[in-house]
């Protein structure tokens, strides 16, 4: 990669992932609904997922979007006085919380998913397999990049 290069992805980097994350949590509220913010959105998306794979637990939930248990036991919170989610305790170990998506819950994470793939399809339907095999490879390199040096810190 050239000098010039790396100077519009340090850019992009510095300034305009803030932007994009604003722009898309507007697209968001306008889509999916005006009360959920993307962070809220992200732990209705990690519930409804990992409740397909029979793990949906807080600690579970909590693990999947790297949240403290605090942080995560506040989102749910304000998720389930919204009535987006519902908490289960286990009938085995009451200690065991569960969370399922609503009706409502549901919903918005259908139009949030179908929004992820229509942006997805919408900004890379020019690129041809082996280009998009490249920027998947990249941003996982960027990902194990960034796990690394989290584990450092």
């Amino acid at each position: 990669m050239n000098k010039k290069q790396i100077d519009i992805l340090n850019d992009y980097f510095l300034h305009s992932v803030l932007r994009l994350i604003s722009q898309e949590e507007q697209c968001l509220r306008r889509i999916c609904s005006p009360d959920l913010s993307i962070r809220e959105l992200h732990v209705i998306e990690a519930a409804a997922c990992l409740r397909a794979q029979s793990r949906s637990t807080m600690a579970e939930i909590a693990r999947y979007l790297h949240l403290s248990p605090a942080s995560l036991t506040t989102a749910v919170n304000v998720l389930v006085k919204k009535g987006y989610l519902e908490r289960e305790y286990s009938a085995e170990d009451r200690r065991m919380i569960h969370v399922r998506l609503t009706e409502k819950g549901e919903t918005a994470n259908r139009k949030y998913l179908d929004f992820v793939r229509n942006m997805l399809y919408e900004v890379s339907s020019d690129l041809d397999e082996d280009t998009a095999d490249k920027m998947i490879e990249t941003l996982l390199r960027l990902s194990d990049y960034l796990d690394r040096a989290q584990e450092e810190a």
